[in-house]
């Protein structure tokens, strides 16, 4: 038995939340800390950047047209959690001749596999920098950058709940080791945060469960207050709430190993620390969450159509855009800060 397996069962009964941040972020055994080897078709899973290059082509368009109507922008690009930094390589690739002289481009990232991964592909050479917080990066560039992620909020620890008919209120799922298995059971209430989508009424069963983001809204207020002005692109799996829970009574969370998808929980808490750990984004609740002085949300679409507006995909067959799979799944959020 691994430590960190080891360490989770003498732990005791623990949150979904909780669980989940071990096994992807325990630094002497997590997922992203230690053991991801590769992202792409010879890792545990692909993002949309590793299988071709139509979004960072449509995010390459899409900057160089914000910093051609926004002359005084500096040519600053952060993206946090920039996988093996293929999506960056092709971004400068593709912005243009005149801008890449003035470009800095800075990469957050925390994973130190991740980062060897990085900086094997890109060099440590300009216009690359990297950074272990965005408030860094932010301080670097004057707090004045265009802030890209792909896939980075499905990779925050989701706290799992559980409603209740009975007593009309969520509750936390827990996780526990006993009789040499993975169980759950529910927990204390699940505290309802301001603007939350859960605020709105919805006809749930029992037992239905849902993943919050809790998480990622904390983080990034903790470094808003740097970032005085541009513009942030989030992308990622979802769908506004609560239709992304229709015919899901067990909610979206599922592991990745070896290019295989599990979605029974007994998969999902099989293997701590040695495979990918995720779930899909109630942008409804991301929407309403993020709030900020000067912040403005410009768009929220599909991926295909970000793809169709910003960039050019020949191919019907584009798995980036396709109108059954990724296209539809993934979508983009667009603001502005001023």
């Amino acid at each position: 038995m691994d430590s960190l397996r080891k360490r989770l069962i003498d732990s005791g009964p623990a949150p979904f939340k909780d669980f989940m941040a071990s096994a992807l972020y325990d630094i002497n055994g997590g997922y992203y800390s230690t053991n991801i080897r590769e992202v792409g078709r010879t890792g545990d899973f692909s993002t949309s950047s590793t299988l071709n290059h139509s979004l960072a082509n449509a995010i390459a368009s899409w900057v160089r047209k914000i910093l051609r109507e926004n002359k005084e922008l500096p040519h600053s690009i952060i993206e946090i959690g920039a996988g093996n930094g293929s999506m960056a390589q092709q971004i400068v690739k593709k912005i243009g001749f005149w801008s890449r002289l003035k470009l800095q481009y800075h990469i957050v990232e925390k994973s130190e596999p991740l980062l060897k991964l990085q900086v094997q592909r890109l060099g440590k050479r300009k216009p690359f920098q990297w950074h272990r917080d965005p408030g860094s990066a932010l301080r670097s560039c004057s707090g004045k950058a265009i802030i890209i992620s792909n896939e980075l909020i499905d990779a925050f620890p989701a706290e799992l709940i559980q409603w209740e008919e009975q007593t009309e209120r969520w509750r936390k799922v827990m996780i526990r080791f006993e009789k040499n298995e993975w169980t759950t059971f529910a927990g204390d209430d699940y505290q309802i945060p301001k603007n939350s989508s859960l605020l709105k009424s919805h006809h749930f069963k029992e037992g239905q469960r849902i993943e919050r983001h809790d998480d990622f809204i904390n983080w990034f207020e903790s470094w808003a207050g740097f970032w005085k002005e541009g513009h942030m692109l989030n992308i990622d799996y979802g769908d506004k709430f609560p239709n992304l829970y229709l015919r899901r009574p067990k909610g979206t969370v599922r592991a990745y190993f070896a290019q295989n998808r599990f979605e029974q929980m007994h998969e999902i808490l099989a293997r701590p620390g040695h495979q990918d750990i995720t779930s899909d984004i109630d942008f409804t609740d991301i929407r309403n969450r993020i709030l900020l002085d000067g912040l403005k949300e410009i768009k929220y679409q599909t991926q295909s159509e970000f793809i169709s507006e910003h960039g050019l995909t020949d191919s019907p067959s584009d798995p980036s855009a396709d109108l059954h799979g990724a296209g539809e799944a993934f979508k983009v959020l667009w603001h502005r800060k001023v």
